[in-house]
């Protein structure tokens, strides 16, 4: 695979001009971020590397990859991650499986910030997102995410190409991704968006809470996802070369999300994700984004690995959340919970009863609280795939609890 020629770059390139293709790789997803305030367990290490081009006929290809190679593992060595050159596979095909960890870590996305030919000398300054899985304690429960339609901003930008169905694709696959990562047991995608275009772009967020507090107990689930597609605007890139300017048509992608824990009141992501990449279809051509060749083109690629992007974060945070289900049923001293053998609840699991309160604050608005029931041990006695079947052995955590009162798993110490 020529990776410069993929993304329309050739040796023809001028030496001076400033390029950011993007890469693609089996958990080393380029992801460029525009970011907002956010708050992510992402672990980003900068890496710098440079090569000379000498000679008449050098393989720009051969030499650029190298460089980013070395970039790569110039930022795992600062985090105290070695990777070997084999380990980075740049075509996106895992050939080899020599992987050289020195600590716990994993790359996850790479980032090229800038790349650069001043004279003879190719600058790369790269990116890496490490997973060091030190970031929280996590327990053995996996978690329910809603997923909400994303709606499309700007319907000019979307005509053309005819993608008036993107925002729907987007959600569809966001939501499929999810359900890859073991943290989550189960994500559910709906048919609309539930928010206004207004109220998502600035973020009412006592109206947006409300609407993912009526989510969560219609579809029992503690977070839920909304978001919409900002941007999908065309333009020109324009490469100076010696006698005749090379002009390629590129494409914006931009998805704004939010991820809601509707159970404690939360927004956990305000993030903007964006991608760019080389737009190979004619002006006026109406693309049919069910069709593969669709989603193997650059730009397709490119959305696939933005919500990519969306999802590491979404599982991180979701996965370093303390856990929380609720009492759907109390009948013959005995609590029913809307976990099961589904979320990796076994029998003998205990629970700790919670209670939700509502505080105002000095601006009028109201904070959600989950408060714990001092000594209060619930243990599991039934265990079938959506619910499981609590006792205490002290009566009056029974009698005192009430449906949709919360519990959460015993035993698991959270922080971040």
């Amino acid at each position: 695979m020529n990776l410069l020629a993929s993304f329309g770059y050739s040796q023809r390139d001028s030496q001076h001009h400033y390029f950011r293709p993007l890469l693609y790789f089996p958990m080393l997803l380029v992801i460029f971020a525009l970011v907002t305030p956010t708050i992510s367990f992402a672990t980003w290490y900068q890496g710098t590397a440079q090569a000379t081009l000498s000679g008449i006929n050098y393989d720009l290809d051969e030499i650029r990859t190298s460089t980013i190679e070395r970039a790569i593992r110039n930022a795992s060595f600062k985090s105290g991650v070695l990777i070997s050159s084999e380990a980075i596979v740049l075509d996106g095909l895992l050939q080899s499986s020599k992987n050289v960890f020195k600590n716990k870590g994993d790359i996850r996305r790479v980032e090229i910030l800038s790349e650069s030919i001043s004279g003879d000398l190719l600058t790369v300054v790269v990116n890496i997102d490490i997973d060091t899985s030190l970031h929280c304690k996590r327990d053995d429960y996996t978690k329910s995410v809603v997923v909400t339609q994303f709606p499309l901003v700007n319907d000019i930008q979307i005509s053309n190409g005819g993608l008036f169905n993107l925002g729907s694709q987007a959600s569809k696959r966001l939501a499929d991704q999810l359900r890859q990562h073991q943290s989550i047991a189960d994500s559910q995608l709906l048919q609309q968006s539930f928010t206004s275009i207004n109220e998502l772009i600035t973020l009412d967020h006592k109206n947006t809470l409300a609407t993912a507090t009526y989510l969560a107990e219609q579809y029992n689930s503690q977070y839920i996802v909304f978001g919409y597609i900002q941007d999908t605007s065309l333009f020109e890139q324009v490469k100076d070369n010696l006698l005749i300017d090379d002009v390629t048509l590129r494409r914006n992608f931009t998805l704004q999300l939010y991820l809601y824990d509707a159970f404690q009141g939360q927004i956990l992501i305000n993030h903007r994700y964006h991608g760019e990449a080389n737009w190979p279809f004619e002006a006026l051509e109406h693309i049919d984004t069910n069709n593969s060749v669709f989603w193997r083109s650059d730009y397709g690629r490119v959305v696939l690995n933005t919500i990519n992007g969306a999802v590491i974060d979404i599982n991180d945070r979701v996965s370093c959340q303390k856990s929380f289900t609720y009492i759907i049923n109390k009948e013959h001293a005995q609590l029913t919970i809307n976990w099961g053998s589904k979320h990796g609840v076994k029998l003998g699991d205990k629970f700790t009863l919670f209670r939700k309160k509502s505080l105002q604050n000095a601006q009028g608005g109201t904070r959600v609280m989950l408060l714990p029931e001092s000594q209060s041990t619930l243990e599991t006695i039934h265990v079938n795939h959506h619910s499981s079947v609590l006792i205490s052995k002290d009566a009056s955590v029974i009698n005192s609890s009430q449906i949709f009162d919360f519990v959460t798993p015993q035993g698991n110490q959270f922080y971040e």
